[in-house]
């Protein structure tokens, strides 16, 4: 403290801003060429361009497990805090269309969900006014019955996705309605707050690429020079309310790992006033970071994400980069399988993080991964547990 008070530098270690990881990073090589498909930049339609359709396809079958060298090294070093005190989130991924038993397929795993607050990401219309049989809407578009929201063990839900628009501006002002009867909604026309925690939620576009009556707080995350409007996102964590969280959907589908760009983007939410920041839209789960605010003795680089703000105030705060799919019809275990991240704030910011698994099965059913005991299963248990290392289950 001395020499700070004579003119000593606490950040005289730290590398030149913009020097160092995740700004600068080896991009991969030698990739197949559906691993490079990705449909959040926009620049293809499935129903226009049979090739790139071709190749998403193959994506979706087959994935995307490596990820950029530095992002491997980054999150294989971390340690997260595995509990703490303070008020506990409890954060679920996509739900999705599950083709039936609809008003109680989630019942089994909401003993997974115990937090003061649950929060989802509701990735379907549920629009009485339009028909729920596949196909009917688009080949990638979708409607469920009401009845699918009597099954979820949530008390927020996240609007907000590339797939808000499915059933068109009719489909979702119908389904505002049918989510303001029993949660807490957040996404469209207006973020939330609940019990002083502020809900800040924000989508990388919508599948339907045509003008909304609705604000869907639309910025294009997975564009390569994005264009995001920082000062609008600033204004919204301006919010007065204890904790904020940021709920977004970004990512690119079915990889494992979250492109360096994202990462960039994570540090400038925290910056701008976040305390968390909850990814969904993969498909598939991506890993978590701590992020120390105002910490010279953390050195920002590959294993640490340290970040500086004008008020120098120190805290901390995470990112959970993908929760993977909280329910689904899809085909792949990994896509079957999403995690519940369990997060919790204190006066300081995150204390502690945890999580546990689910898998959606046969019935359907969305139930705790360790329930069952089928080998697929537990082999993907494994990689999770391998592939979140650092991150402790709750």
């Amino acid at each position: 403290m001395i020499f700070w008070l004579v003119g000593c530098d606490p950040y005289a270690d730290w590398p030149e801003a913009g020097t160092y990881f995740p700004w600068v990073y080896t991009p991969e090589t030698e990739l197949e060429p559906y691993e490079s498909v990705r449909w959040e930049t926009e620049t293809w339609s499935p129903e226009d361009d049979a090739d790139q359709l071709a190749l998403y396809l193959l994506k979706a079958q087959n994935h995307k497990p490596r990820g950029v060298t530095e992002v491997e090294q980054h999150f294989s070093a971390q340690a997260l805090p595995a509990a703490g005190d303070g008020l506990t989130l409890s954060l679920a991924g996509d739900v999705m269309r599950v083709g039936d038993n609809w008003s109680s397929f989630a019942t089994p795993a909401a003993e997974l969900l115990d937090g003061d607050l649950r929060v989802g990401n509701l990735e379907t219309p549920v629009s009485a006014l339009h028909s729920t049989e596949p196909g009917d809407l688009g080949l990638y578009a979708f409607n469920a019955p009401e009845s699918m929201l009597d099954a979820l063990p949530f008390d927020a839900l996240q609007l907000n996705n590339n797939h808000s628009l499915d059933a068109g501006d009719e489909g979702l002002a119908a389904t505002v309605e049918a989510v303001g009867q029993g949660y807490v909604a957040t996404g469209i026309d207006g973020h939330a707050t609940v019990d002083d925690i502020a809900l800040l939620s924000y989508t990388w576009g919508t599948n339907v690429r045509e003008p909304s009556v609705h604000e869907l707080f639309i910025e294009p995350f997975g564009h390569a020079d994005p264009d995001i409007d920082w000062d609008r996102v600033a204004a919204d964590l301006s919010v007065d309310a204890r904790w904020k969280v940021v709920l977004v959907h970004w990512g690119y589908e079915y990889e494992y790992f979250p492109e360096p760009q994202f990462m960039v983007q994570a540090r400038e939410f925290i910056r701008l006033g976040a305390d968390l920041v909850v990814g969904q839209g993969p498909h598939v789960v991506q890993p978590a970071e701590l992020c120390h605010l105002n910490d010279p003795s953390q050195v920002p680089g590959v294993g640490t994400c340290s970040v500086r703000t004008d008020d120098g105030e120190a805290r901390t705060a995470a990112v959970i980069y993908s929760l993977g799919n909280f329910a689904t019809n899809m085909a792949t275990i990994p896509c079957q399988v999403g995690i519940v991240g369990t997060v919790t704030l204190g006066d300081d910011g995150v204390t502690g993080l945890g999580w546990e698994a689910l898998a959606t099965v046969d019935g359907p059913e969305v139930v705790p991964l360790d329930s069952l005991d089928a080998a697929e299963y537990l082999a993907e248990g494994e990689r999770l547990e391998g592939h979140l290392a650092g991150w402790g289950r709750r």
